[in-house]
């Protein structure tokens, strides 16, 4: 009995420090402490909001590609590295909010990320305006807010662009006869109201001109006459006739 006894007791001993071994080894933080072992960090979990945030930057292809826009979206974290970056930062790539809003929403719906500091949507700064009774006539309910937003132009556009001639998406039905001058210009300075963010309106100028030569029943060509000092024809420039 004497014998068997003094086993049981040895087996367990050898059980209780066994369990004991376990935990220290596998993390329990008090007891580490009390055994004066090191104690082992929380794992930490790095979060990230599953909708994709974009920026407006400036294309570093433009220029080299001629069919490339001048600004693209890319998402916030993939802002590509290039020369003007590493001089002067990402912050010199990203658009204006002028610029944010001619080219409108970011691809698929997304958000546009709070470093394009865009003011705030006109919707969530209401302003309260007196009704303007003098511009409501009598029996008549419709409101000047009610008519609809006019429809922005489809055509008038360059379509083409070579070394010496362009190819146009107007036609003798649009007024054109060979010979016309055609006056091509580009928006690039587009009015926003400070308070509201609203588009007012763009300024214009003109990048060049061009003399038509051929009439088609869906375009024309037409041969570039001048080009304005530090300016290129591109495609989407509008066609003005002079």
């Amino acid at each position: 009995m004497i014998v068997c006894y003094g086993k049981f007791r040895m087996l367990t001993r050898r059980f209780a420090w066994g369990v004991l071994t376990v935990v220290l080894l596998t993390g329990c933080n008090t007891m580490r402490q009390i055994a004066g072992l090191p104690v082992q960090a929380e794992p930490s979990i790095d979060l990230r909001s599953a909708e994709g945030r974009w920026l407006l930057i400036k294309n570093p292809r433009f220029g080299d590609v001629p069919s490339e826009p001048e600004y693209i979206w890319v998402e916030e974290d993939k802002v590509p590295t290039t020369l003007t970056t590493l001089i002067r930062g990402q912050s010199a790539i990203i658009a204006s909010p002028e610029i944010v809003a001619r080219y409108g929403t970011p691809p698929g719906g997304g958000k546009v990320s709070p470093r394009q500091q865009m003011p705030y949507p006109a919707s969530t700064q209401p302003a309260r305006q007196p009704p303007n009774r003098a511009a409501v006539a009598p029996g008549n309910s419709a409101s000047a807010a009610s008519a609809p937003a006019p429809v922005a132009p489809t055509r008038g556009f360059v379509v083409y662009v070579d070394t010496t001639r362009i190819v146009v998406d107007l036609s003798a039905v649009d007024g054109l006869q060979v010979g016309s001058l055609i006056s091509l210009r580009r928006d690039r300075i587009p009015i926003v109201h400070p308070v509201t963010g609203e588009l007012l309106g763009e300024l214009d100028e003109e990048v060049g001109t061009a003399r038509i030569v051929e009439l088609r029943d869906k375009f024309s060509v037409a041969e570039i006459q001048a080009v304005t000092s530090g300016s290129q024809i591109q495609v989407k420039d509008r066609v003005v006739q002079k």
